[in-house]
């Protein structure tokens, strides 16, 4: 059996502004970076063989604090990289909602008829990321992975793996620092964990005390 854990990055600088970051080089946020740590020991105690991440830093970073303490270096993987948003790139959502008033909407709605304007539609990232997930299995037989990526680059991974609607994409919920996991053995993948943030309670408790 091979073993595929997936994380998608800790917060980023512009995730908590609403800022669409796509191929945008994006810092982990200082809470990001906590969660990169608490995932890195939260996953202590499982033996890993191979770590990819994703080229853009806040997922490369998220991926070496993982490493941090193992044998084992971060491969980077082009095809983990997060959807490219195009022009609406650095946009928040507001000034996206008010430009693209029509394409915001079929984006939230029907995600399949809205390629993004000078970048990639949601069918080309569960393309590319699908393929590269089976690459890294196949190169990986009777190990375990884990690899580190984006929002959208999972969304519509995992949806394609079960089989649903690319336009079923926001009926997901996979958080900041979350972590997801699949199991390869015969025909048929099987999805085990999806969106566990256990590892997070701690950094959530620090931020309702901070909120008062």
């Amino acid at each position: 059996m091979t073993r595929v854990l997936l994380v998608r990055h800790g917060e980023s600088t512009w995730n908590g502004l609403g800022r669409y970051q796509g191929r945008l080089d994006a810092e982990l946020s200082s809470l990001g970076w906590r969660q990169a740590q608490a995932l890195a020991s939260a996953l202590r105690g499982t033996d890993l063989h191979a770590i990819y991440s994703s080229p853009l830093q806040r997922a490369l970073k998220t991926a070496e604090a993982i490493a941090g303490g193992r044998a084992l270096d971060v491969r980077v993987e082009p095809d983990l990289v997060e959807i490219d948003h195009g022009t609406w790139s650095g946009l928040e959502r507001e000034e996206v909602a008010r430009q693209y008033p029509e394409l915001y909407r079929l984006w939230r709605e029907e995600p399949t008829r809205a390629p993004m304007p000078e970048g990639e539609s949601i069918l080309q990232v569960s393309e590319r990321v699908t393929a590269a997930v089976g690459r890294l299995v196949e190169a990986h037989p009777q190990q375990t992975l884990l690899l580190c990526t984006h929002d959208a680059a999972l969304r519509a991974f995992v949806c394609s793996l079960m089989g649903m609607s690319l336009d079923r994409i926001w009926w997901l919920r996979l958080d900041s620092g979350s972590l997801s996991s699949v199991e390869y053995d015969g025909p048929e993948p099987r999805v085990v964990q999806l969106n566990d943030t256990c590892h997070l309670a701690d950094l959530a408790s620090d931020l309702s005390l901070q909120a008062l």
